[in-house]
């Protein structure tokens, strides 16, 4: 078992002299690396990012992907509405407008919206929560693609165990990790799981801007 670290910051080797890439847990920790590492490859993709709470990791994808101007297809059965209450009071600021109405589980009317306006990104979640609505997520990635949009889901309800949107043709995964990955109502915590080399290079999520160096990809074991 690795071991857990709790502490602030590091043995350097002299000034600027990382020893094992890490300094400060602001930017890097073992213990959130291993944790990224796990949900990185359970989910099958190629980078992972631990937060502090699942609206933590949702108002981060938001800010990375768009720009003033952009607009978001939010679903209107999402849990809490979380989403839609990330983009339209933050990143709503920056320009970007959220658009809501469409159920997730209907592709249908996901593609009737994507072609009336251009869309930055589709949000999506299934099971939803707590309505259990579903949605055919390779089919939901194609419309997204064909659009020139990204596919972000929420696999919170059903977790990797169940269920791999990566695998499906989604671009991004978002996790509230204090529901069924941790289990037990004894933690808050978000990630993100990204499989896209060039996103995962993005301002926001680059490693070495924000959380020191990253890892080696994960395999499965």
């Amino acid at each position: 078992m690795p071991p857990i670290y709790q502490v602030s910051t590091y043995k350097q080797d002299g000034v600027g002299g990382l020893r094992g890439g890490y300094e400060y847990s602001r930017s890097a920790n073992p213990t959130r690396t291993a944790l990224e590492q796990c949900l990185t490859a359970l989910e099958s993709g190629t980078r992972g990012l631990a937060f502090a709470s699942g609206m933590a990791a949702e108002d981060c994808v938001l800010r990375t992907v768009c720009s003033p101007g952009d607009h978001v297809l939010v679903p209107d059965d999402a849990y809490g509405r979380e989403p839609y209450r990330v983009v339209r009071p933050g990143v709503r600021g920056l320009g970007t407008e959220p658009r809501r109405g469409s159920r997730s589980r209907t592709v249908a009317a996901v593609r009737a919206r994507l072609a009336a306006r251009k869309s930055k990104l589709v949000w999506a979640e299934t099971p939803t929560n707590p309505l259990l609505g579903i949605v055919d997520i390779r089919a939901l990635a194609a419309a997204a693609h064909e659009a020139g949009a990204l596919l972000v889901v929420d696999n919170t309800f059903a977790s990797p165990y169940l269920q791999q949107p990566l695998m499906l043709g989604a671009d991004v995964v978002v996790h509230s990790t204090t529901k069924y990955l941790g289990g037990h109502s004894d933690v808050v915590g978000g990630a993100l799981v990204v499989t896209d080399a060039e996103l995962a290079r993005a301002p926001c999520l680059h490693p070495e801007r924000h959380r020191g160096a990253w890892p080696a990809r994960s395999t499965r074991g």
